[in-house]
């Protein structure tokens, strides 16, 4: 299971990244609106911390995505 759990960090990861280039936010952007501390974020972007489910809604909302939209591949 660990692999999957992984996979999924991994996507993640790279969505958040993605989606938040794409929407022209900086890392203190998206962490003022989803109430995450900055170097979480940071932290989270660059896989030197795992993602914990409660970040996904509000790193969802605070990309205007679905939570389903974070888990999807890029």
């Amino acid at each position: 299971m660990q692999a999957n759990d992984d996979d999924v960090d991994a996507r993640v990861r790279q969505r958040l990244r993605q989606l938040r280039l794409q929407r022209g936010m900086t890392l203190d952007d998206v962490a003022t609106r989803s109430a995450i501390d900055v170097s979480t974020l940071s932290r989270l972007e660059s896989g030197k911390r795992r993602l914990a489910l409660d970040h996904l809604p509000r790193l969802a909302s605070a990309l205007s995505v679905s939570a389903a939209e974070l888990l999807r591949a890029p």
